[in-house]
């Protein structure tokens, strides 16, 4: 199973470089040659999204424009402004730091990122933890996840229609079972500490 999460951080680091050029590519496969396929995979899935994203016209411009005043006058405010995305400063090899202290699935720690966690139900402690993990305070954490569940990035691109965030906010337990956490880690992760 370690393995597993292993080999799911090392396609989310390669998803988040900064460039996905032949001479990254041939990186993670010298590194990682059991994860070749998935690796092409993943680039050329990447590759799709940029090439795609490359290629607007005028009025996807405009379309971007509308949907982007619309995004911000959507997103979640304190008295001072928008609150900060706490995922947008955090690397992926600090992401992937912060899933193995947690003793999380990659899940649990996307569920997070898109706002679909419903953050009432997630114990102190664990928010506390996230928070440290993201450099961001425990209240601008709460504020950023009580805003509407989002989409994960690259979904529209593989939906023939305009793709919406639809899903209602999961329990933090119900997240845990999605990620198929065992049950006496899950109690351990749901417990109230002092």
């Amino acid at each position: 199973m370690t393995e597993h999460h292993d080999d799911e951080d090392i396609l989310l680091a390669f998803a988040v470089e900064p460039e996905h050029d032949r001479a990254t590519l041939e990186r993670y496969m010298r590194e990682y040659p059991h994860l070749a396929d998935d690796l092409v995979d993943l680039s050329l899935e990447l590759r799709l999204q940029r090439a795609t994203a490359g290629t607007t016209a005028m009025s996807d411009e405009a379309w971007v424009e509308a949907s982007l005043s619309a995004f911000n006058a959507a997103s979640p405010t304190t008295a001072q402004g928008t609150v900060q995305d706490p995922f947008a400063t955090v690397s992926s090899a600090e992401l992937v730091a912060l899933r193995r202290a947690l003793d999380v699935p990659s899940g649990v720690i996307q569920g997070f990122r898109s706002r679909i966690v419903d953050i009432a139900t997630v114990p102190a402690w664990f928010i506390d933890a996230l928070a440290q993990g993201l450099r961001t305070g425990a209240g601008d954490l709460r504020s950023f996840m009580k805003a509407p569940p989002r989409l994960a990035p690259g979904l529209s691109y593989k939906s023939d229609d305009a793709p919406i965030a639809e899903q209602a906010k999961v329990t933090f337990e119900d997240l845990l079972k999605q990620c198929k956490v065992p049950e006496e880690k899950r109690n351990l992760l749901l417990s109230v500490r002092d």
